[in-house]
């Protein structure tokens, strides 16, 4: 089963599969049905990733089998006031980790 994956770092042509996966992964860590409506939710991550994406501040890659989309992840960076331990006040927070439940457990994520 996992011959065929590719592994494709977004870029901002993906937007529109970022937002289609970023909704498939609310809807499964909410257990959301289909009948609630992200609009709003998928607008605004429309406008983040394309911010983001091109000012450098995430980074995501999509996982596909042939051409059958299976996985996702992303690492969104921030800053906050610098501290002693973290003089440049840069962090990163991984985020919308996801693997469509037939390939889980193979070590995709």
């Amino acid at each position: 089963m996992l011959e065929n994956l590719k592994y494709k770092k977004a870029t901002a042509e993906d937007i529109d599969e970022l937002v289609r996966t970023r909704i498939i992964v609310l809807r499964a860590a909410n257990k959301l049905t289909d009948d609630v409506d992200m609009s709003l939710v998928e607008q605004e991550s429309y406008t983040y990733y394309k911010r983001a994406l091109e000012k450098g501040e995430h980074i995501a890659y999509l996982v596909y089998d042939g051409d059958t989309f299976v996985g996702a992840g992303g690492v969104s960076f921030y800053q906050v006031m610098p501290t002693y331990h973290n003089p440049t006040g840069k962090k990163a927070y991984i985020m919308n980790m996801y693997t469509a439940p037939k390939y889980r457990r193979c070590g995709i994520a």
